[in-house]
């Protein structure tokens, strides 16, 4: 028997996954029916639906209640899109890793602190954030791209490298 993945759990968040409309209602009915047994109540304000590649546009409902439909949503700290695709995800990354980055600006501007210590704590402390579950999924030249972009630009601040420095990125 083949099997499939039929939800994604994590502390309170649940992800329910189908192939085919009428089994995310079911599913869904079926959760509902669980969660009372237990005492718990779906949050239908903070429920929402999300489709990915189809052309059934029928609206997901549990009762009467008609779910907002998103293009995308977080699950574990990632950004799942409509499209399947990592960009939305990628652009999240870089914009956390920065603000890691800018919080370290002491560091970086402090003369100190060796430039093996500063390239250490870039490496655990921002690039582990940007980097964090890229290597699941598909990784395209132009996200790898991104990515190595945003982390140059790092460097050269990190090193005090002026932009009109001849240094090539193999250099850097």
């Amino acid at each position: 028997m083949k099997e499939r993945l039929e939800d994604l759990d994590y502390a309170d968040d649940i992800c329910l996954l189908a192939q085919r409309f009428c089994d995310t209602e079911e599913k869904l009915k079926r959760l509902k029916q669980e969660a009372e047994l237990g005492g718990l109540h779906i949050n239908l304000k903070k429920t929402k639906g999300m489709r990915v590649n189809t052309s059934n546009m029928q609206k997901f409902r549990l009762e009467e209640t008609e779910i907002e439909e998103v293009g995308f949503f977080v699950y574990l700290g990632s950004v799942v899109s409509e499209t399947g695709g990592k960009e939305k995800d990628v652009a999240s990354r870089i914009k956390k890793a920065n603000g890691v980055f800018v919080q370290l600006y002491p560091v970086w501007r402090n003369l100190n602190i060796s430039k093996e210590v500063k390239i250490r704590i870039f490496n655990t402390a921002v690039k582990s954030i940007l980097l964090y579950v890229c290597e699941t999924g598909k990784t395209t030249n132009q996200i790898t791209r991104r990515l190595q972009i945003f982390i140059n630009k790092c460097l050269r601040r990190i090193l005090n490298i002026k932009w009109t420095s001849k240094i090539t990125t193999k250099e850097l």
